[in-house]
């Protein structure tokens, strides 16, 4: 299991992202269970003109793109807010093992 400290901090090193290209400073990783980065994405809802550009998204699709498969199994998801309702969705349509936010 990945330490969820060290997810956590990549995750806000994305949110830094987001909020230095004006974008709302959420974050987030894909880690796999050696702790590992699979993926990770910044809000880009202002930039990409994109109402689905959440921080989870982006990470979910690079994930799958990846990986080479849609189903998430086994990785953890480490997110700098709680995931909105569309998120949440794509996390359990992912399969996606775990979720941290805070």
């Amino acid at each position: 299991m990945p330490d969820d400290l060290h997810g956590m901090r990549l995750a806000l090193e994305e949110a830094r992202r987001a909020y230095q290209c004006g974008e709302v400073p959420i974050g987030a990783v894909i880690l796999d269970d050696a702790g590992s980065v699979i993926s990770s994405g910044y809000n880009l809802r202002e930039t990409e003109h994109d109402a689905t550009a959440h921080a989870e998204l982006i990470a979910i699709r690079r994930a799958c793109k990846a990986l080479g498969r849609w189903r998430l199994t086994g990785l953890t998801l480490y997110v700098t807010i709680e995931p909105c309702p569309m998120c949440a969705g794509a996390i359990v349509m992912s399969r996606i093992s775990r979720v941290v936010y805070g």
